[in-house]
């Protein structure tokens, strides 16, 4: 479930490139929501009941998004990230303590690696449809120790 958290988030507010470099991103500030339909989810593993970011803030030069996720069991819980788009790392509040995340922006897509103190990691590139309506993140999943899953995340706006 840590993939939806992280890969999502800062999937959704790294893409804002092409409005320069220290503008927000009319087009992803606001609401997005996970859709498990399209989606793929962790064999064996029960997917969350409801995924849901708010991107507050989306430039190159600086992020900041607050996510929701409904676990299985109807727990709730928040992760929420402040930091840039350069591709430095930053901490992830809420995330498993040594949490980072540093991503690349580049045009309407980029590239990112999502790194945890036990060793595992999470690599994905996303890209936003042509109509600015649809966010699909392709990615991997590694627990650090040579075992890595691939993934495909897809959000709507809302």
């Amino acid at each position: 479930m840590q993939r939806h958290g992280i890969a999502g988030a800062l999937a959704l507010a790294a893409i804002s490139a092409p409005f320069g470099a220290q503008a927000d991103a009319p087009g992803l500030v606001g609401r997005w929501h996970w859709n498990p339909a399209q989606s793929s989810s962790t064999p064996g593993e029960a997917p969350p009941q409801d995924v849901l970011l708010v991107i507050e803030s989306a430039s190159p030069a600086h992020l900041r998004w607050q996510l929701t996720i409904v676990d299985p069991t109807g727990g709730r819980h928040t992760q929420s990230y402040d930091g840039s788009g350069d591709g430095k790392p930053a901490a992830v509040s809420g995330a498993p303590p040594g949490t980072t995340g540093a991503l690349k922006v580049t045009g309407n897509s980029y590239e990112a690696v999502y790194t945890n103190a036990d060793g595992s990691s999470d690599r994905s590139s996303c890209s936003l449809s042509p109509d600015r309506q649809k966010l699909t993140c392709r990615g991997t999943d590694s627990d650090g120790k040579g075992h890595s899953m691939a993934y495909t995340d897809v959000y709507d706006r809302q």
